[in-house]
């Protein structure tokens, strides 16, 4: 073989494996349509994990405020109820006419002190004025 034949063969040689180098790298070069839609569906995976996730902690928080919010119905209603029962023994079986110690509603012990009563009822006694001792009552 003379200079020439290998010269053209190594030039042959040489633009047939640039070819298949150009061919195989652009079959797996990074950032194709295949690895992008590999990492898209991928990232569209880890969002619906996470919005799951999201969804069942506002469901938790849903259940612990609807819970507090039937408890806290609850426990008013009891108040309520202890309320009604006191006023109405207050009002069958006291003899406390000159005086009212209990609000006419039980949303009126909220609103605070009444300027217009006394500073301090008495329920036990209501005619004791303070400066007697126990002995002469």
């Amino acid at each position: 073989m003379t200079s020439t034949e290998i010269w053209a063969l190594t030039i042959v040689i040489a633009i047939i494996a640039a070819l298949i180098g150009f061919a195989l790298g652009r079959r797996q070069a990074p950032g194709s349509d295949h690895q992008m839609k590999e990492i898209a569906e991928s990232y569209d995976r880890q969002l619906a994990d996470k919005q799951a996730e999201l969804d069942a902690y506002k469901q938790k928080v849903h259940a612990h405020y609807d819970k507090t919010a039937q408890a806290f119905k609850d426990m008013a209603g009891s108040y309520k109820e202890l309320f009604d029962h006191l006023s109405h023994g207050y009002e069958e079986l006291g003899n406390f006419s000159d005086q009212r110690v209990l609000p006419e509603r039980a949303g009126a012990l909220l609103d605070g002190p009444d300027i217009h009563t006394a500073k301090e009822s008495n329920f036990i006694h209501p005619n004791h004025k303070g400066d007697e001792d126990a002995l002469t009552r």
